[in-house]
């Protein structure tokens, strides 16, 4: 394996990163390490500490352009189906509410007129 023995602070000021960043790579890459005289540690550096992969980047299809936007006004049309099915349930909801809070006005007002005693609701 070619490459320098550097510290670590040698090594982040070469690659431009900070000492924490290099250490982390050392380790994850597995560079080798040991201790200088000067009783801090050393790591080799490789020749290319990074591979030089660049991403391949293709021509999109066009028909799977196509597809994809035509899938997407799709789900667009679904979307709002269901935005107005939503719209129709909530006001479902909020008659349902309406009605259940007219019964128990109701039940109240029938619980309140049975506390009263039998002699009061018959004289007034």
């Amino acid at each position: 394996m070619d490459g320098q023995w550097l510290s670590y602070a040698e090594a982040a000021a070469r690659l431009g990163v900070s000492v924490e960043a290099v250490r982390q790579r050392a380790i994850r890459n597995k560079w080798a390490r040991t201790l200088g005289n000067d009783k801090r540690a050393r790591i080799r550096l490789p020749d290319e500490p990074y591979p030089t992969q660049t991403p391949v980047v293709r021509a999109p299809d066009p028909a799977l352009v196509t597809a994809l936007e035509s899938h997407i006004k799709t789900l667009q049309g679904d979307n709002e189906a269901l935005k107005e099915r939503l719209d129709a349930a909530e006001a479902r909801a909020d008659k349902a509410i309406a009605a259940f809070a007219a019964l128990a006005e109701r039940l109240d007002a029938l619980a309140a007129e049975r506390s009263r005693p039998w002699w009061r609701r018959i004289a007034g």
